[in-house]
């Protein structure tokens, strides 16, 4: 849920997603556009001005089409791994030809 203020004197802008506060703008009184994710969308608040009066407008925008998915366990990972798995074999392999 998006919620805002726009103070009519102080003009102080703040946006609430899901109850906690994403931006902070003082005496924001020009035209101007922010944007900021939720979850994985992206979104743009753009504010217009009237003369006095503000019109809000929140637009959802196209989702990246080279988005990857989370990926637990990289290569980054792995390869370590293996060479870990690799070391610790030839250490009990050749202890164990040494002593037995």
């Amino acid at each position: 849920m998006i919620q805002m203020y726009h103070g009519d004197d102080s003009r102080h802008l703040i946006i609430f997603v899901n109850g906690e506060i994403i931006q902070i703008a003082f005496d924001q009184s020009e035209p101007k556009v922010y944007s900021f994710l939720i979850e994985q969308q992206l979104l743009e608040l753009e504010l217009k001005a009237d003369g006095e009066a503000f019109s809000y407008e929140v637009t959802p925008q196209a989702p990246a089409a080279n988005l990857e998915e989370e990926k637990i366990f990289s290569h980054q990972f792995w390869i370590p791994l293996i060479a870990l798995l690799v070391i610790l074999n030839l250490a009990f392999y050749l202890f164990k030809s040494l002593n037995g």
